[in-house]
């Protein structure tokens, strides 16, 4: 008898199923029965083990037909196997298809899946979505119904399976934001902020600065808006990065968002933020310095002497920059040694051309040896602000101070920046270079090399005494304010190999198909529009320096600036046609270069930014303004702004600028102002989770905001406001500003009260308010600004009530075919500016196609008016009443509509009523929330007039452009019975006029006299009256007062019955000049006490 040896059938086995097959004996020889088993995974994938008994065989002829059996049995389980493998499969595939069918349901966006793997060995299921399903976010409650959906769909076969998701390599749990983490889901430690060497803030304001302990303090922030005015070398013309549409370009339009909402708020809640465009937008600009100075300005030192420093600083050389010239290596600096007690002195003395706002900047060189409380003093009309700064970062550019009011002139008093050599740091060094003022004009040129190349060398020869005909043509001929990044980082003294100019090799631009030959054209290192978008991500890279240095050198040194994340801000283009909203995008990169930052921080934390910021965004959205907006995807793509930064960054797509549903919403400024607060919000929220803080929202401004007389005192009292979308955003304390005639204002004094008694004003003078509320997460905006001026004598004084609250985007209309902006109808009301304002649109067919950017069709919009400010509602009116009653010995208090409404209707407490109407209207929403705002004449303001008229002696002045207009809009008839019967006027039209211009009727020249002019075309300081009332008298006592010159309608009526009144169909504010407001004031004042009766008018 042979015993079959179990090796014999393994070999059997292994010839025929293939090496990898495997062959396990279990058994013994001894036994009846030897047990083996056959490993198949080769064959289909399985890892199953089938066990298998073979008798012992006593004929060695029988050898062959066992060999035979075993085969049969192996491949009939393989076979089984793989049919099961196969139904497995296909179950998985249906519900993958089904299960992202499923998750696209309500989304704008239709995901699909990439693969599933069905493992039978490990019972895994592993799904991989396409990439599309990561760009929308992702939560403990969603991610644990995505795994409860697919494992239904799944079905019982796979219940035994553990199931995982994926998309873009990670499982989907990983996409969830740290910050939105449970207790299901672990942190990711990779993500959260690395801790650094602890510095020092940049800059610290000493004059009322506050440590925001669950703000942003010590926080830096890199923020730009997009694009900007750029020099086109195919064209060799200057041109906007994107098309003119609906009144505006992106290039600028976004800047209306970033430097007056996203920028302060940030600020107010203790940041430093860093913007690699000119973020002011004054026109003029001041250079003092050792080397040379602004014509006019002066630099002086005094004191103990003072070093020349050992490093290059700025130089004021030449009046234009060419292609890789840095100012800041044209000078020298100097350097004083810091001592307790101060004993050295530098003083920066300007000329200022022209009263107004003036961004204050310094520069210095850095040094390890400086000191980190360098101190500063800005003197300017509202008192001297203070400063520390570290000067061991950011040297070699300009570090903002902050923004003030100067007069014009030379005022050395009020018009100065001091440094001097005391510190706490004593034996280091405070190194000194050039201050600036304001933000000025485009200097680079930028054209063919030849004629640069001649122009250059002209200046070279004469400097300054260069004529300017010769090189403006290749300036930029606009406000740096409007330039791209890539020209002010070169003012800014960025290296330019580094930072913003990027592009020295041509590129190759074959994808452009017929216009290749025209792009290659391109002169090589003169690609501004590549090293624009580029140089904002390297800015930032530069900022902080080695190891995190730009991209060409890592370890430059750079500024040394610890940056703790970078915003891009943009629209996008797109458009829709009906009112569908296009929504907001959010892009960030985590795929260029390594995995982590320099300081093994993950890159997945620019996805956790963008997912908080998106969240906050699209979310108060849909609350305060139109429930479908869209929650666009967040790409995770290579964009050059998302990319470069080596900081957790978010590049992001506000809305379409393109589409006009977007824009009706976005020009409102209250969109602006809520939006930019959801930006903050969302940064706030992700900063506070990296770094293990709480945090708290910056309270809203206050209102209600009054002056009440208490004897020779002024109380003054407002309320704060809550924040429904924040219950953290509550005013703990307060912080009030004064402003004495027409100077700034000063630095705030801080009360823990919602009120303020004022017992040191002087009779005649005029002090000017403001509010902020404060808590430990920032600072709020601040509130209107009221006016006051105390009696000189025992006159009783004026009671101005500011009732011109309104804020709101240029009338739109859309007629399914056609759809706009009309301006000649309303401009519409900026919040104290428009940055962004372009032209009237001319096109406003919805079907006109965008052929290029100089032909973009539809919302296609003029040139003209782009390099200009739009003035807008300064909340600032009753100062300009204010003075023309004071000029004329009466004294003045002021409150808000608000309080009017609710108390103290200055029944016989007053000489006169003023009320400020403005271009307060009703005003409407065209899409979202049908939601009415501003009406003039509420039954609230309807009764509170009632109340004072039927004072004794009242005296009424009211003004307003839509005072007879708002009583059709409002749809309320008891306004028209009230205008008719107490104010004892009718409207007439809403275009009542385009002169500008009106003139006393000829009954009333006695008392009245010449012509007054009022501002309807645009004006560096007045808001712009497109649509004045005509209205006319009504009742036997009402009179025709003024009428509007060349059409002769009707621009005032008075009347002098029961009370006396006058009121115009324009708003008094907007009078040209002080002397005529002055004058007009004065005959009102002299017709009320003389009580005239013209004949001319009434009924």
């Amino acid at each position: 008898m042979q015993l079959i040896e179990s090796q014999y059938l393994f070999a059997q086995l292994r010839h025929l199923s293939g090496e990898k097959t495997g062959f396990v004996p279990l058994g013994t020889k001894g036994s009846s029965f030897i047990p083996f088993s056959i490993n198949i995974s080769s064959l289909k994938g399985s890892r199953k083990i089938y066990p298998f008994k073979v008798q012992k065989i006593n004929n060695p002829g029988f050898l062959p037909k066992i060999g035979l059996i075993c085969l049969f049995i192996f491949f009939a389980i393989t076979s089984a196997d793989a049919d099961n493998q196969k139904r497995l499969q296909k179950k998985a595939n249906k519900a993958s298809t089904e299960f992202a069918q499923k998750a696209s349901e309500g989304s704008v966006y239709k995901f699909k899946f990439d693969t599933v793997m069905v493992d039978q060995q490990t019972k895994k299921v592993n799904l991989k979505m396409k990439e599309g399903f990561s760009y929308f976010p992702f939560r403990p409650e969603n991610t644990t119904e995505y795994y409860n959906w697919y494992k239904d769909l799944l079905g019982r076969k796979f219940r035994s399976y553990s199931v995982s998701i994926e998309s873009m390599g990670k499982e989907i749990s990983e996409l969830i934001p740290n910050y939105y983490r449970d207790q299901t889901v672990a942190v990711d430690a990779s993500r959260l902020s690395q801790p650094a060497n602890p510095k020092l803030p940049i800059v610290r304001n000493i004059s009322g600065g506050t440590n925001f302990t669950e703000g942003l303090s010590n926080r830096n922030i890199a923020l730009w808006h997009s694009h900007g005015w750029y020099y086109e070398n195919t064209l060799d013309r200057w041109e906007w990065q994107r098309a003119r549409v609906f009144l505006t370009v992106e290039d600028i339009w976004t800047m209306d968002f970033v430097v007056p909402y996203i920028t302060p708020m940030l600020e107010n809640a203790g940041a430093h933020v860093f913007l690699p465009r000119e973020r002011d937008t004054q026109k003029h600009e001041m250079i003092i310095d050792a080397d040379s100075s602004t014509k006019g300005s002066v630099y002086q030192e005094t004191g103990e002497p003072i070093q020349e420093g050992k490093e290059k600083g700025f130089g004021l050389k030449v009046p234009f920059l060419v292609e890789g010239e840095n100012p800041f290596l044209m000078g020298g600096t100097r350097q004083m040694l810091a001592k307790k007690a101060a004993d050295s002195r530098i003083s920066y003395l300007p000329e200022i051309p022209e009263t107004g706002e003036y961004a204050v900047y310094v520069s210095y060189p850095q040094n390890d040896e400086n000191v980190t409380d360098a101190h500063y003093s800005v003197c300017h009309s509202g008192g001297k602000t203070d400063f520390l700064v570290n000067q061991t970062m950011g040297g070699g550019t300009w570090i903002y101070l902050g923004t003030f009011r100067f007069e014009k002139g030379a005022d050395r008093e009020n018009a100065r920046i001091e440094l001097t050599n005391e510190s706490n740091e004593t034996g280091k060094w405070i190194s000194a270079d050039a201050v600036k003022l304001g933000g000025g004009m485009g200097n680079v040129v930028r054209g063919k090399a030849e004629q640069l190349e001649k122009i250059r060398q002209i200046r070279d020869e004469k400097g300054f005494a260069m004529d300017s005909a010769l090189w403006l043509p290749f300036s930029s001929k606009h406000p740096r304010y409007q330039e791209a990044s890539r020209y002010y980082l070169q003012t800014a003294g960025m290296p330019d190999t580094l930072v913003y100019l990027l592009n020295k090799t041509k590129s190759d631009y074959s994808n452009r198909g017929q216009d290749a030959a025209l792009y290659a054209k391109r002169e090589s290192g003169k690609d501004d529009y590549k090293d624009d978008y580029q140089s904002r991500g390297e800015w930032v890279n530069y900022l902080m320096g080695a190891p995190n240095g730009p991209k060409a050198n890592p370890d430059a040194k750079g500024l040394g600036i610890p940056m703790d994340m970078a915003l891009a801000f943009h629209t996008d283009a797109g458009t829709t046609p009906d009112s569908t909203i296009i929504g907001s995008l959010m892009i960030y990169d985590t795929t260029y270069g390594p995995d982590t930052f320099a300081n093994g921080q993950s890159r997945w934390a620019s996805r956790d930014l963008t997912d908080i910021l998106q969240t906050q965004i699209v979310g108060d959205l849909q609350k305060l303004y139109f429930p479908q907006w869209t929650r666009r995807p967040m790409w995770n793509k290579q964009y050059a702004e998302a990319a470069r930064p080596k900081v957790p960054t978010v590049l992001s797509e506000l809305l379409s600028h393109q589409n006009f549903a977007d824009m009706v919403q976005a020009y409102d400024p209250r969109f602006k102002f809520d939006v930019s607060r959801a930006y903050y919000k969302g940064i706030l929220k992700f900063l506070a989770y990296q770094n293990g803080q709480k945090y708290v929202v910056q309270p809203l401004p206050v209102d209600h905001f009054q002056m009440s007389l208490e004897g020779k005192n002024i109380r003054l009292s407002w309320r704060p406001v809550a924040d429904e979308l924040e219950p953290t955003a509550i005013a703990r304390t307060y912080k009030v500003y004064t402003r004495i005639e027409n100077g700034g204002f000063d630095n705030g004094r801080k009360v823990n009260e919602p009120s303020l008694i004022l017992t040191d004003l002087k009779p005649g003078v005029i002090y000017s308010f403001k509010v902020t509320a404060i808590n430990e997460g920032g600072e709020s905006f601040p509130s209107e600004i009221l006016a006051c001026s105390l009696p000189t004598d025992d006159k009783k004084p004026v009671l101005i009530v500011n009732a011109f609250d309104r804020i709101c985007g240029p009338a739109a209309f859309d007629n399914g075919k056609e759809a706009g902006f009309r301006m000649s109808e309303d401009e519409g009301v900026a919040n104290k500016r428009d940055l962004g304002y372009i032209g009237e649109q001319y096109d406003f067919d919805r079907k006109s196609l965008w052929i290029d950017d100089d032909n973009s069709g539809f919302g296609s919009s003029h040139a003209d008016q782009e390099t200009r400010i739009v003035q807008g509602n300064s909340f600032d009116y009753s100062l300009v009443h204010g003075q023309a009653f004071r000029n004329n010995g009466l004294g003045f208090i002021s409150m808000s509509d608000e309080s009017f409404v609710q108390k103290n209707r200055g029944k016989n407490t007053f000489s006169a009523l003023d009320i400020i109407f403005g271009e307060e209207k009703t005003t409407s929403r065209l899409y979202g929330f049908k939601k009415r705002d501003f009406t003039i004449f509420t039954p609230e303001m309807r009764q509170a007039i009632i109340e004072y008229t039927s004072g004794e002696q009242a005296r009424l002045f009211l003004s307003g452009a839509y005072i007879g207009t708002d009583l059709e809009l409002c749809g309320d008839t008891l306004a028209r019975k009230f205008a008719a019967d107490v104010l004892h006027f009718t409207p007439m039209t809403n275009h009542a006029s385009k002169s500008g211009c009106i003139y006393p009727v000829n009954a009333v020249r006695d008392q009245f006299s010449g012509e007054i002019k009022f501002v309807q075309e645009n004006h560096p300081a007045i808001y712009k009256v497109e649509s004045p009332d005509a209205i006319e008298p009504k009742g036997k006592d009402a009179k025709v007062l003024f009428r509007y010159k060349f059409d002769n309608k009707t621009a005032g009526v008075c009347f002098d019955g029961d009370y006396k009144s006058v009121v115009l169909g324009f708003p008094f504010e907007t009078i040209t000049t002080e002397k005529e407001r002055n004058e007009l004031i004065g005959q009102i004042l002299k017709y009320w006490a003389a009580s005239p009766n013209p004949s001319e008018g009434g009924e």
